[in-house]
């Protein structure tokens, strides 16, 4: 695993040019830092990195029954008509150092939910193409960018007009992600809809198109929940009623396959975890632990180096809601003109349901130098949001 650019092959006018292209082709600006190089993964990470992915999204599914303490699913949010396997998951690697020197996958958080399938894409293609990189792929198969797109398309419209699908979002205009959206639109024909501007008949869910009301019959949803909870959104429908539309992803799986069931999950690429409400004694030395709550987003109220007084702090009633997890020490394997960068490395995951097993497609890279690697943690030359390239 490598990146920094030979002198020969990266300059500022180049990082610039590909910036501008990368916007021109989300048709939107990129509201986040983007690194200047892309992650090179040889072939037996890209390997180890996949099988881990597939192994611990089939367990998070096979176990259910069997890891799930109670529900994990709030009531507000608790959707009916649950799917049996999750059609989007992501599992996010730290890739860290062995005692011999060596690199390796650890698992830092997953969930069954999308991520940028649409603006990964369009990252790897502007890198390939400023930089010259065409004997690279950013894809984990043997996919070309044709078949990628008729895979994503089958999954989020299924056999139904685009106009009667959405990508579902709170306020998409105002969102980071918004370069993915546009993609997503590009590629598939789905269009977003505000989550806030819906219409409830019975049990069925309207949005407009072209002036009309048109009903909705698929949904990819990318609302969050803890996002709609913290802006006291009131919306037009409650989750938890017997809607007559499809999901393309099931929301459910956002909580059932997360961080909550990693205390129950073996794997090698698994630090070891526990609720906190599960730990009769909390540990003298909390130095080896990260403290983390169960369903945050993008890294919010994540504690590197927790002490007592941190664990004191939150009500007994709430621990539920927390993990302690063995600290991940990240290996500084990425040389950069301005020191080594730590990586984390996103495995991107389609599960259609006529698959046994959920195809890895594509990834999505964060690189840094700090203690966190999210992209809004790091926002110094060569850190930031970024992408694999396999040869």
């Amino acid at each position: 695993m490598q990146t920094y650019f030979s002198k020969s092959l990266f300059s500022e006018e180049k990082h610039d040019q590909f910036l501008r292209e990368l916007a021109v082709s989300c048709g939107t600006s990129i509201e986040f830092r983007v690194a200047e190089m892309p992650i090179f993964v040889n072939e037996s990470m890209r390997a180890e990195l996949c099988q881990s992915a597939i192994a611990i999204a089939k367990m998070c599914r096979d176990h259910q029954q069997h890891i799930m303490i109670g529900n994990p699913i709030p009531l507000a949010y608790n959707v009916p008509n649950e799917s049996e396997k999750p059609l989007f998951c992501v599992i996010d690697f730290a890739i860290a150092m062995n005692e011999d020197g060596s690199l390796t996958p650890k698992v830092v958080e997953l969930q069954g939910f999308p991520s940028l399938f649409g603006y990964q894409l369009r990252f790897a293609q502007s890198m390939k193409h400023v930089y010259d990189l065409h004997d690279f792929t950013p894809f984990l198969n043997t996919f070309d960018e044709l078949e990628y797109s008729s895979l994503l398309t089958s999954a989020l419209i299924g056999n139904h007009d685009p106009d009667e699908t959405c990508l579902l979002e709170f306020k998409p205009e105002e969102q980071k992600t918004l370069p993915d959206f546009s993609v997503i639109e590009q590629l598939t024909g789905m269009k977003t809809t505000d989550i806030q501007s819906v219409k409830k008949e019975g049990n069925a869910l309207f949005h407009q198109r072209n002036g009309k009301w048109i009903r909705i019959r698929r949904i990819f949803n990318r609302a969050i929940a803890d996002e709609l909870d913290d802006n006291s959104v009131k919306l037009p429908f409650n989750w938890y009623d017997d809607i007559d539309v499809e999901w393309a992803g099931h929301p459910n799986w956002y909580f059932k396959m997360s961080k909550y069931t990693l205390p129950y999950l073996s794997h090698d690429a698994i630090p070891g975890s526990h609720v906190l409400s599960d730990l009769k004694q909390i540990p003298d030395s909390l130095e080896p632990f990260v403290l983390k709550p169960l369903f945050a987003f993008a890294g919010k109220g994540v504690i590197i180096s927790p002490d007592h007084s941190d664990i004191e702090a939150i009500a007994p009633e709430h621990r539920s809601n927390y993990l302690l997890q063995e600290k991940i020490r990240y290996a500084e394997c990425i040389d950069t003109p301005h020191g080594s960068n730590k990586v984390e490395i996103r495995i991107m995951l389609i599960w259609p349901e006529d698959q046994i097993d959920p195809q890895p497609v594509m990834s999505l890279a964060r690189t840094g130098r700090g203690p966190m690697m999210g992209v809004r943690y790091n926002n110094i030359p060569w850190t930031g949001s970024s992408g694999c390239l396999f040869g």
